[in-house]
């Protein structure tokens, strides 16, 4: 091929010859990698699956009282559902909260301290006025008499020093109750079933009257209100910006034309070595309910 130089281009007007630069450089640009990325990809093997399923199992051992759930049942987070048998741990809880509002009236009760504090400021009283009227008549009241009531104001100190420390004995009572209710609590909020997660029950492992031990499963709960999208697409097409890109999902079945609107979600970084494919997720809304896991879809992601 004949090298282009500058003779090549004689006779061509300038503006010409812009254009055709122009021409030039938009072909070299545009990459087989450009189209790849701007085209529309279509995601093989697409099948809906479930993004979260959890399981309730028992954490004491015990009879099932309650279980209030079969399967169908929509539960939320957090709904009581039933109970394992906690009549023992009910007694024993309400005895801890008699025992706290016990401590509380004690450590509100001042009545002592005051009683202490009434007779210190007499008994100091008494021996200072027997002070004073040595002081201006001496021999007024005799030596062991001034003794015996020092000594009588000195007891009433400490008596308001006991009475200040049995407060404080008190509020420690109080917290030492309320460890101990807070406690038994603990274990009686074992005995209750609560649900783990918001969905729906798909399974019913025990049934009341039967017994259960640590680690038992009671019921199985599927969230629907989003699902996941899993399939596959070539690994050319597998870009690092498709993450967050919209994607078309449509019922298989011919009778159906249902389709909603999804997003992608995560590309995975390993290429299969032997089908050089690269496994994507896609989350849809389901809220309204119209789409069941398991059920194959036509998957397309959108163009960028």
């Amino acid at each position: 091929m004949n090298s282009i130089n500058s003779s090549s281009f004689s006779g061509i007007s300038p503006h010409c010859l812009r254009i055709c630069l122009a021409g030039l450089w938009l072909l070299a640009s545009w990459s087989p990698a450009r189209l790849v990325a701007q085209e529309a990809i279509p995601i093989e093997g697409a099948i809906l699956k479930t993004i979260e399923a959890t399981t309730l199992t028992s954490q004491v051992a015990g009879m099932v009282r309650e279980l209030n759930a079969s399967e169908g049942d929509s539960i939320t987070v957090g709904e009581n559902i039933g109970r394992i048998n906690d009549e023992a741990v009910r007694l024993e809880l309400e005895q801890l909260r008699i025992q706290v509002e016990v401590a509380k009236k004690k450590q509100a009760n001042s009545i002592n301290l005051r009683l202490a504090e009434k007779g210190n400021q007499v008994a100091e009283t008494e021996y200072q006025r027997a002070l004073g009227a040595n002081a201006r008549v001496p021999s007024t009241y005799p030596i062991n008499e001034i003794d015996r009531l020092r000594l009588v104001a000195d007891q009433a100190k400490l008596e308001v020093e006991r009475a200040q420390y049995e407060l404080e004995i008190a509020g420690f009572e109080v917290v030492l109750a309320q460890g101990n209710y807070r406690k038994s609590y603990e274990l009686y909020s074992r005995h209750q079933l609560t649900a783990p997660a918001t969905g729906v029950v798909v399974s019913v492992e025990k049934r009341p009257g039967e017994w259960v031990e640590p680690g038992t499963d009671l019921l199985r709960i599927v969230r629907i209100d989003r699902l996941r999208v899993e399939g596959f697409i070539t690994a050319e097409h597998a870009q690092s910006n498709l993450v967050g890109r919209t994607a078309n999902i449509s019922q298989m079945a011919p009778n159906k034309s249902e389709s909603v609107e999804g997003k992608v979600v995560f590309v995975s970084p390993d290429v299969n070595p032997v089908n050089s494919q690269v496994r994507v997720f896609i989350e849809i809304d389901n809220t309204a309910g119209k789409w069941r896991p398991g059920v194959r879809v036509n998957a397309t992601i959108g163009a960028e």
